[in-house]
């Protein structure tokens, strides 16, 4: 099984706003939103503990974290002036989980962040966080 990248950038915390809200404001269409005290999927998820909403960079999860950091940063770029708002008063994180299979003879996927996310976390007040998620490849097909 390949490994596989998943990253998203994320506003979290939100209570004087609406995930449609925020949608419409940005103009960009969100992968999930979370309303706080609601299931993210009536059978299995958990209830939200708080509001959320979150955008990846439109690529698959097996493009490496370099092509969807910078399609993520093309879109927040882009639109600076409409994420700043949402920086400044909310906690706003890139979410990055990484699945590596034993044995599959890939490398490991790197996580490098350059000048350019540099930058932007500065002027936006970006959180990064990653998981490493080690698997054998048996437990490719439940992701």
């Amino acid at each position: 099984m390949k490994n596989k990248v998943f990253l998203d950038f994320c506003i979290w915390g939100f209570e004087d706003i609406t995930p449609d809200q925020i949608t419409q404001v940005l103009g960009v269409q969100p992968i999930k939103v979370y309303i706080k005290g609601q299931k993210n999927n009536p059978k299995f998820a958990p209830v939200a503990k708080r509001n959320g909403w979150r955008m990846d960079s439109g690529l698959d999860k097996y493009a490496s974290f370099e092509d969807q950091m910078k399609a993520i940063l093309d879109i927040i770029e882009g639109k600076i002036d409409l994420f700043r708002p949402f920086c400044e008063k909310y906690y706003c994180e890139f979410s990055c989980a990484v699945y590596v299979y034993f044995d599959n003879e890939e490398s490991t996927p790197s996580i490098h962040l350059d000048a350019r996310y540099n930058r932007l976390i500065k002027e936006l007040n970006i959180q990064f966080d990653v998981d490493l998620y080690c698997l054998p490849d048996d437990k490719a097909d439940q992701l």
